[in-house]
């Protein structure tokens, strides 16, 4: 199951804004109050030269957005400013809901097509499909606009009215009018059972209902007295660290701390202990990270692991250790900012990236790891996210998949496809039929796919150098050139089950969404396979949990 983020930035702020987005960060300060109003003074006068002066017209708009990209980029890049028509992209991180119009938008070429449909969302009502090429918005062409303003074109307030223009690949332009909605993203889109008794838990994010959704989902696997538990965290960014405590005190019956936060100087501002009665407190469990999982997502690997309470499978997190703060800004702008580093129970922070900077606003190298140790007396360290007990990885697709996506072509061949799919799909155990195979063939012909292996371009490298070096000329490494090309030819027949694999997966998430792709997922992901494994034999656990001399 393979994933993929966007950032989004506009400048709406006039001048009273960055002074109030400048009072916002200094006056937690111990700096000198008379050096703040001073270059406050200092900026307002640049900025009425540029205005006043400069050769081409400069809007207050533009040059104090400059102004406010420039100071933020110096700080760290969770640091971010939202103007008025960006609030939607605040809530969202919040709470999970935005208003909007229920749909996922992907960039391929010049074009923006929906990659993804919230079941029973406005889009989805009307009769949008995945696939659908967007033209227009609201009467305002999209040729040329970047992913993001596309976006806030589609975003809104509740009940108003949208018009969309759109070209589906076997129609004419198709014109839809309808109103946005209230779009609320579950935090827990699936969870479920496997056949081998291991209940299972995917946490998309962590908004303000993720603890009550990941509390819900744990009552309802608890009536099936599972034998184990794994709550899967990969490509979970984070949000909200008191919905990480609460889910935290889910599963550890004890009162330890689970995580504490630090502020400017090393400052102790809060210690967070267990809340309410846990719900499965011995049940073996594990928790799934990859290089997505990141600051909430940490939280609970790390205190869970800190803890001895689970083992962690996966591949190493991200190594986000900074909390954020929404703050209000004038004009209806907002700013999230970093207010702290967090600790786990052992007292490590595992931030990777070392943002802070001296007296004289330099960048401090980063410190080498420290080692700490866990309940059990197992060392951990610090510095580098967190370190599952156990690596685990799916299997790479073969490069043809990479270059197949990377073109956009799969979602321009699902649009096509997901018409052709079975009505009553088990999702489970879906496998493209040999008319859909056949039509993919076809529809690469169509496109004149082609593509670049890693190999011939390593090559091509090698051949400019090669007059430079010893016994060797450009001509040489033309036999091996072809012999790449003639394999590479041949990546249909030679790789063939691999690719029917991506595109089963693939069109299953298309159709269904996220729900029906992890629907899939218990069934067919190999971590999640090997992770059940592991829970099942009591002999393993032991030893990733113990001590080893």
């Amino acid at each position: 199951m393979k994933n993929s983020q966007v950032k989004s930035w506009a400048k709406k702020l006039l001048l009273p804004a960055i002074i109030g987005c400048a009072g916002l960060l200094t006056s937690a300060s111990k700096g000198d109050p008379f050096e703040t109003s001073k270059q406050l003074e200092v900026f307002t006068a640049v900025l009425r030269e540029v205005q006043n002066v400069y050769v081409d017209p400069v809007s207050a708009e533009q040059a104090v957005g400059s102004a406010i990209e420039g100071m933020l980029e110096e700080l760290d890049p969770y640091t971010v400013y939202y103007p008025e028509d960006q609030i939607e992209d605040v809530r969202l991180l919040q709470t999970g809901e935005y208003g909007g119009i229920g749909c996922i938008i992907q960039k391929i070429e010049d074009v923006v097509l929906i990659s993804d449909i919230h079941p029973g969302g406005p889009a989805d009502k009307a009769g949008l499909f995945v696939g659908d090429v967007l033209l227009s918005v609201d009467g305002k062409p999209l040729e040329g606009l970047r992913v993001n303003e596309v976006s806030t074109l589609l975003k809104g307030t509740p009940a108003t009215e949208v018009k969309i223009s759109a070209k589906r690949f076997d129609s004419p332009v198709l014109n839809f009018v309808f109103n946005r909605e209230n779009i609320t993203k579950d935090a827990v889109p699936y969870y479920g059972m496997r056949d081998d008794g291991v209940a299972y838990i995917y946490l998309e994010s962590f908004t303000e209902q993720a603890g009550n959704q990941v509390k819900k989902a744990a009552l309802e696997l608890k009536k099936l007295d599972p034998n184990a538990l794994i709550l899967d965290l990969r490509g979970n960014g984070g949000g909200l660290l008191m919905e990480a405590v609460k889910i935290v005190s889910l599963f550890v019956s004890s009162s330890d701390t689970l995580v504490s936060t630090r502020g400017r100087g090393g400052v102790v501002q809060d210690v967070y202990r267990t809340i309410g009665r846990p719900i499965l407190p011995e049940i073996p469990l594990a928790v799934l990270t990859d290089g997505s999982s990141a600051s909430a997502s940490e939280i609970v690997a790390g205190a869970l692991q800190d803890l001895d309470r689970a083992v962690v499978l996966g591949e190493p997190s991200f190594g986000k250790g900074l909390v954020q703060q929404i703050h209000p800004l004038p004009f209806g702008a907002q700013m999230k900012v970093t207010v702290a580093k967090y600790y786990t129970p052992s007292g490590r922070c595992i931030q990777k990236v070392a943002y802070d900077r001296n007296d004289k606003g330099k960048r401090i190298q980063k410190s080498d790891q420290r080692t700490f140790s866990t309940k059990n007396g197992r060392k951990v360290v610090d510095g580098n996210g967190i370190a599952p007990d156990s690596l685990l990885a799916n299997d790479f697709y073969p490069e043809f998949v990479a270059a197949l996506s990377a073109k956009g072509l799969d979602l321009k061949f699902a649009a096509r496809a997901i018409g052709k799919m079975p009505a009553d799909v088990n999702l489970g155990n879906f496998e493209i039929d040999e008319a859909i195979w056949t039509d993919f063939t076809n529809f690469l012909k169509e496109e004149k796919f082609t593509y670049e292996s890693i190999s011939e371009m390593r090559l091509k490298e090698l051949q400019e150098l090669a007059d430079e070096m010893d016994f060797m000329e450009e001509n040489d490494l033309n036999p091996v050139l072809e012999a790449i090309k003639a394999r590479k030819d041949n990546v249909l027949l030679t790789e063939e089950s691999a690719i029917r694999e991506y595109l089963s997966d693939y069109l299953i998430q298309r159709k269904y969404s996220m729900p029906g792709a992890l629907e899939r997922g218990l069934q067919q992901d190999e971590v999640i396979a090997r992770a059940a494994e592991i829970l099942l034999h009591p002999k393993t656990m032991s030893e990733l949990l113990s001590v080893t001399l």
